[in-house]
């Protein structure tokens, strides 16, 4: 079983899932995922209208 997070803001409303923003090449890490209307991500979130469910995938 795997379990992995997936983010959402809800500044327009309604949840809108977060999108992992590309990284150059030369950095390692993944990125962060942002709001592609209010550009939110979970460790910047002034208006505080980014949550996140845990989603259990039992195919493995």
């Amino acid at each position: 079983m795997t379990v992995y997070r997936k983010w959402y803001c809800s500044c327009s409303g309604k949840p809108l899932e977060l999108e992992y923003q590309s990284t150059p090449p030369d950095e390692d890490e993944g990125g962060e995922p942002a709001c592609r209307r209010c550009g939110a991500t979970p460790s910047s979130d002034p208006r505080k209208t980014v949550r996140y469910e845990d989603v259990e995938n039992w195919d493995d």
